[in-house]
């Protein structure tokens, strides 16, 4: 085959413009860290470092919900520890109330004292977040949630609790609603209520009472009326025309009466015709509580410490803050079993985070022991080939004449 001069120039510059490619290539490499600059470099490569970087900064972005969401958290935490110190100091007042030796100065003051509660459980109630939204009020979380009026406690807020997304795979709830933390408790026992009609003239208490039998339980109203101080009836009160539906004689204090799956304790002697209230337990809220033992210890000098009424009343409103208390003291572990979720998720993003950087500088990064030693070969094959044209142009049949 016939080679021409000029084909042999045309491949000798060629062969260095390619070696002048190639090291140009892998200086830049090494002067950016990178093994490509472009997609077109290396499709695969940047197609897979896209992935990655979009999925890290997937992962910084759930570090700023979770940051937000435990900010959120911890206020809320601190706000139910301080309201579990409040209900527990109104409980305190409500047992001290019970005292029979005290007068009705001592029980005012005491009224005065549950009265600051509440005022000082309305605030809190009411706290806002570092970023002045209000803990409490759900997603209208600029709404100030909770008000107080003749008519009791208003909540403004909603019922719905935000989800925050805090990895790929995980949401977690916003801080707890009004509604979730404070509202809708069943009192006294939870099942039903119980109280001591207003004409009573004999000195009988009734307790709490407990559920013996929930299956045997009717929601309705009942009277237990005490024919004489040791005969009783249990009248059902919802029917059109009321029924007795258990009785029974030789009542002694401290006896248990049992009916309709319910179990309840009289106390003390009654009187002929005195009656007792048993009828379902409403839901009530840490507010109401609150303000309803107040009323208690605010009563006249006629409600002696000693009076059934005064009792029943007092004991109701201490299992009242009992069930309060085990509202408060559930929804606190709540969020911390969020903020141990949160601090999970964190160590896990942590790890992957590694990972993921790791694959990425696999991909992209230069591995500069190798490219320096790739460019020194290249340099070396560049002057070789720029040697080996400087020789070869200088064959020509000039050169000899």
């Amino acid at each position: 085959m016939r080679i021409s001069t000029a084909g042999m120039h045309r491949a000798s510059i060629g062969a260095i413009l390619e070696n002048q490619t190639r090291l140009s290539k892998t200086q830049t490499q090494v002067a950016t860290g990178k093994k490509f600059q472009t997609a077109a470099e290396d499709p695969i490569g940047a197609t897979r470092v896209a992935g990655l970087q979009r999925k890290l900064a997937d992962n910084t972005q759930y570090e700023r919900n979770s940051n937000i969401i435990k900010s959120r958290l911890s206020y809320e935490e601190q706000t139910l520890a301080d309201i579990t110190s409040v209900l527990q100091s109104a409980r305190d007042s409500a047992l001290a109330g019970a005292n029979a030796t005290l007068g009705q100065q001592e029980r005012a003051m005491l009224a005065n004292q549950v009265r600051q509660n509440l005022a000082a459980l309305m605030e809190m109630a009411n706290r806002q977040d570092a970023n002045g939204e209000y803990l409490f009020a759900g997603t209208t979380s600029a709404t100030r949630p909770f008000s107080w009026d003749a008519s009791g406690v208003n909540y403004q807020g909603d019922q719905v609790a935000r989800q925050i997304r805090i990895s790929s795979t995980q949401s977690l709830a916003d801080v707890h609603t009004g509604v979730d933390a404070f509202m809708g408790i069943a009192e006294r026992n939870g099942v039903f209520r119980t109280t001591v009609s207003a004409g009573n003239t004999g000195d009988a208490t009734i307790g709490l009472g407990t559920v013996t039998d929930p299956s045997a339980w009717v929601a309705d109203n009942y009277t237990l009326q005490f024919t004489s101080p040791s005969d009783w009836q249990v009248v059902d009160d919802s029917s059109p025309t009321p029924v007795v539906i258990a009785s029974g004689s030789g009542f002694a204090s401290g006896q248990n009466i049992s009916f309709q799956g319910i179990s309840v304790t009289i106390t003390g002697t009654p009187a002929a015709n005195d009656s007792f209230e048993i009828a379902p337990a409403q839901n009530t809220d840490v507010f109401s509580m609150l303000d309803e033992l107040a009323r208690t210890l605010e009563g006249d000098g006629a409600i002696a410490g000693s009076n059934p009424e005064f009792l029943t009343q007092i004991g109701a409103s201490i299992a009242n803050l009992d069930a309060g208390l085990d509202r408060v003291v559930s929804v606190r572990a709540e969020v911390g079993t969020r903020l141990q979720a949160i601090d999970i998720a964190a160590d896990f993003r942590d790890s992957e985070e590694v990972d993921l950087q790791a694959l990425v500088s696999s991909l992209r990064d230069v591995d500069y022991a190798a490219a320096i030693s790739q460019l020194n070969q290249q340099y070396t094959s560049l002057q070789a080939a720029q040697a080996a044209y400087s020789k070869f142009a200088q064959l020509s049949l000039f050169n000899y004449l």
